[in-house]
């Protein structure tokens, strides 16, 4: 496995391990306004995104948030290790465009975050900069493979 397949595979592994945290955070309250564990001030707060009543996707009524990461960042990390074992590495022609997905989907969230809620969640900031750094490999990747 070349270093930007392992790279892509160990973003992919932290990338579960925080989706499992936030979703941890998210189920038990673990962030409640008041809390210091992701509520760094008014702004920088979990707490807030997650009492917001914006969780779901749809919205109201659909999937909660964290879900998308427990099932994205599994995927990421299956593709990458058929890619890199099956494969001979990761096909960057083929991932870029998936990313985007998920890239095209933090806009959505981070248009949320942003626009509506006033507030970041460190932890789902954590998790579209993972996916924005996968993203990165993968075109590093097909440039080099053309």
């Amino acid at each position: 496995m070349d270093k930007l397949g392992k790279s892509f595979v160990i973003l992919a592994a932290i990338g579960i391990l925080v989706a499992v945290y936030h979703g941890y955070d998210e189920v038990t309250n673990f962030s409640a306004p008041g809390t210091t564990v992701c509520n760094i001030n008014n702004f920088w707060s979990c707490g807030n995104v997650f009492h917001s009543g914006y969780t779901t996707f749809p919205p109201h009524g659909g999937l909660s948030l964290f879900v998308y990461g427990l099932i994205w960042f599994p995927l990421m990390l299956g593709l990458g290790l058929w890619f890199t074992r099956k494969k001979g590495g990761i096909n960057g022609a083929v991932m870029v465009p998936i990313l985007m997905v998920g890239n095209v989907f933090t806009l959505y969230l981070w248009y949320l975050e942003l626009g509506v809620i006033h507030a970041l969640c460190p932890v789902c900031v954590s998790l579209y900069v993972l996916n924005y750094l996968m993203t990165a490999i993968c075109v590093a990747i097909a440039l080099k493979q053309e």
